[in-house]
This record gives C-alpha cells, structure tokens and sequence, in this order.
C-alpha cells in the first residue's frame, strides 16, 4: 500500500522561479532516511500529544453517557458552539507555528523567545475576552441549534465554566506548538499526560459525587476540563521560563511585542477565517443532524470523539510538519521542506488506511463502550464506519495545510477551505441526507465524498509549489 502512495506522489514539482536549480521529485534514499526520522521525532510526541489531547472529551462522554443521551448531545451541541466563538485561536495559533518554528531555525533565542510570549499574551487575553462575552450569549445561541429544551439547558450548564476558562484552553494548545517549534516536542507530550491524567482522575469524581466530592454531573465534567487546561497552561509557562529551556521566556507585560503580534495576525489571519468555516459548517452540520432527534445527535457526537483519535495522530503530524517546514524555510532549505511534506502526506494516508480497517472491525464493541441500548447499538456501528471513510482524505488535507502554515501561506488554504466546506461538504450530506432522503447515513456517505473530492483538488494545487517562494518574516 506505501508503495502504491508513493509512486503518486513522486510525479516531479514543477520548478520554481526563485526555487532550486533543480526540479524537486523524490528525496535521494539516504536524504530520505534522515527526513523521516526528522518527521518521526517531532510528529511522534505531537502525535502523542493531540491524541492524549482528545481524551478530554471522549472521557467526558464516556462517563456521561453513563447517565444519558442528553449529556452526550449536550457536550455535542457546546463543542459545535465553541468551535466558532474561538475561531481567533486558529489566528494566533496558526501564525504563531510559522514565527516560532522559523526563528528558531534562523537561530533561536530572544526572538524566538519574544514570538512564545506573543503568542501566549495573545491567546490569553483575547480568550478571556471571548469567554466572558459567550457566558452572555450562550442561552441565545444554543437555541439556533435546534436541540431539545434539556439538551439545550445541560449545554449551557457544562458551557458557563468551559467559557470563562478559554484564556486558558487556547493558551493551553499553544503549550503545544512551543516546544514543537523549539525542537523539544516531547516535553510538550509528557505535560499533556499531566493534563490528562488529572481530568480522567476528576471527571468520574466529579460527575458522580464520589466521596467525599459532590455529585455535579454535566457541570463536574466542566471542572475537570477546565482545571486541566489550566494546569497545562502553567506548566508550560513554567516549562519555558526555565534557564534549561532551549528558548527562556521572560513573562512581562512590559514592553509588548508588537512586531511579532502583528506578525502572528497577519499570518495568521487568513487560517483562522478558515477556521470560522470549519466551526460554522460543523454547527451546520449539528443542526441538520438535530433535526433527527435527540439520540442521533448523541451518536453523531459520539463518532466525532471516537474518530478524533484517529484524526488526532494527523494533527500532531501535520503540526509537527508544519514546525519542521518552518524550521527548514528559515534556514533556507527548500528542498528539504518539500521531501519532508512529501513523506508526511505518505504517513498520513498509511495510518488513514489502517485506522479505517480498525474501525470497520471493532466499530461495534467501540459503541457499546458509550450505550447499551440496542437502537443506538445498530445505528452507532453505521455512524462510525461512515464516519471515519473520511479519515484518510482529511489527513492528506491536514499535512497540506500544515505546510502552508509552517511557510506562513496561508490564504490559499483559506479560499480553498470555503469551496470545500460549504460547496463539497455540505451541499453532499444536505443532498444525501435530506433531499435524497437517505437521513442520517446520507449525510456521513457525503461528509466523506466532500472531503474525497476536496482532497484530490487540493493536491494539484499544493504540488505546484508556490508555498516554498521564500518570504521573510
């Protein structure tokens, strides 16, 4: 199968005007050897890292689908929610990977160590900001999602905490993306077990009042998330201002960064509007699945936390290439940048591969984890198995976006993530779903025929290789 992903993706680049002497096709094999494992120290713990990072939800509805299908769809409906209001997170975030990663491979130290703290001061008071205006909107906003009146009041229970601690949680995924740019992806791993570990110790405590804590349910897996994102923030604060970091950190408020503010907002500006996309056609999509009940929409959001560990390893890879392709545009090697995307595409569709064979043999004891009712038994089967034929399209995607990141190219991601989200994506489930009347298994059979087309598209566009055309930041 490797092979057959290889010969695909060796076709020649076309050359670029202020590029190489030479066309970039496949990497020599020694050069290749040395790429890869490259890729593998830095997309291993990232990989660690997000799929440890997905646990947060998936262990909350695990315990919550403990006590109903109401919970489960609550948490559902507020992370569709959340998704959007913190759309400035994918700004920052985005910005921030392509000046961490390329001061760092321009030579590290203080401005690099300038770019973390803007990054960080950013993401923390602009989330704060967010939070405390959602806490207003939150009831207004979760009726446009058409849910039933208990889902909708479990929603807002478990959303009031999770919004006053936004500065916090977006502080928290940049934790991640620091030590990635400074090369030590492995402390920003062995800081995500601590937060992990902490919310899976609090969240059963909390949710079921086991003594001597009370029984909070929807709202105790709100403060188990909460005091674990603010737990990793801090470490990590703490992590970096070390003399032992390879990058120290001095945390002022005096004399602000301006030139890399400015710099992450530009960058990143045209992904976090690719972001708001995603987030708004993910709540179009919780609303049209809402129009099939309660039980759907908890099924639905089940498949989600279940398929975002798969999905995860390509974010922690994809992150990791992206920090690496900065890393090697800084120190202006082209050529290395371009073989290191290349291998990330051809790990990505292997473990796209191999994740949907393991969803398409275990999908049935994975549901019964969550419910034990034999409806939602038969239909969570379908869900996950529909679901998850879109990994392996959206994980190329996810290693393809990553390298404009990593260049600080943003926009053309931006403008395709548009056509694909609404266009190809929506239109498909709205057309399976409800006009063709296929219901529910319509809409995921067209979630992944979007991301099938999109995908394909996006290719020719990426192996022209106009993101490698050197810009300095």
């Amino acid at each position: 199968m490797f092979s057959i992903i290889e010969s695909t993706l060796k076709k020649p680049l076309k050359q670029l005007s202020d590029g190489p002497s030479k066309s970039l096709g496949a990497p020599p094999p020694e050069l290749r050897k040395v790429l890869l494992k490259r890729v593998l120290d830095m997309g291993l713990p990232s990989m660690a890292s997000f799929l440890l990072l997905s646990l947060y939800d998936a262990v909350n509805i695990f315990w919550l689908a403990k006590i109903g299908a109401e919970p489960v769809a609550a948490v559902t409906v507020f992370g569709a929610y959340s998704w959007v209001l913190t759309f400035p997170n994918n700004i920052i975030g985005s910005g921030s990977v392509a000046m961490i990663s390329r001061r760092f491979g321009q030579g590290g130290g203080e401005p690099t160590a300038e770019a973390i703290r803007a990054t960080f001061l950013l993401k923390f008071f602009i989330g704060t900001a967010i939070g405390l205006i959602s806490v207003v909107i939150l009831p207004f906003a979760l009726k446009l999602y058409g849910t039933e009146p208990e889902v909708a009041k479990l929603a807002h229970h478990y959303g009031i905490l999770n919004s006053l601690c936004f500065g916090f949680t977006m502080v928290s995924f940049s934790v991640y993306t620091a030590f990635r740019g400074i090369g030590r992806p492995q402390i920003g791993m062995w800081i995500s077990v601590v937060g992990v570990a902490l919310n899976m110790i609090l969240d059963p405590l909390l949710i079921f009042g086991i003594r001597p804590f009370p029984r909070l349910e929807i709202v105790g897996a709100s403060i188990a998330n909460s005091i674990s994102f603010a737990t990793v923030t801090l470490l990590g604060v703490w992590f970096l201002s070390r003399p032992t970091s390879p990058v120290t950190v001095k945390w002022s408020l005096h004399k602000l960064p301006r030139y890399e503010i400015k710099q992450i907002l530009r960058i990143g500006f045209p992904s976090g509007f690719s972001a708001l996309s995603f987030a708004l056609m993910n709540s179009a999509i919780v609303t049209l699945f809402a129009h099939f009940g309660t039980l759907v929409v908890a099924l639905f959001g089940m498949a989600q936390r279940v398929l975002r560990f798969g999905h995860m390893v390509n974010v922690g890879l994809g992150l990791g290439t992206g920090a690496l392709v900065g890393q090697y545009l800084g120190a202006r090697e082209k050529e290395n940048a371009w073989h290191t995307s290349l291998i990330s595409i051809q790990l990505s569709l292997l473990w796209g591969a191999c994740f949907v064979s393991l969803i398409w043999l275990f999908s049935a004891p994975l549901v019964k984890m969550f419910f034990q009712e034999p409806e939602a038994l038969e239909q969570g089967v379908w869900y996950l198995r529909l679901l998850v034929l879109s990994l392996p399209f959206r994980a190329a995607l996810e290693m393809m976006s990553n390298s404009y990141n990593g260049a600080g190219k943003n926009l053309t991601p931006m403008l395709f993530g548009f056509l694909m989200d609404w266009i190809l994506v929506v239109s498909s489930m709205l057309i399976l779903g409800h006009v063709l009347n296929f219901g529910p298994y319509g809409m995921l059979t067209g979630f992944a025929l979007g991301y099938l087309i999109g995908s394909g598209l996006f290719y020719l566009i990426f192996r022209r290789g106009h993101w490698l055309v050197d810009e300095q930041l």
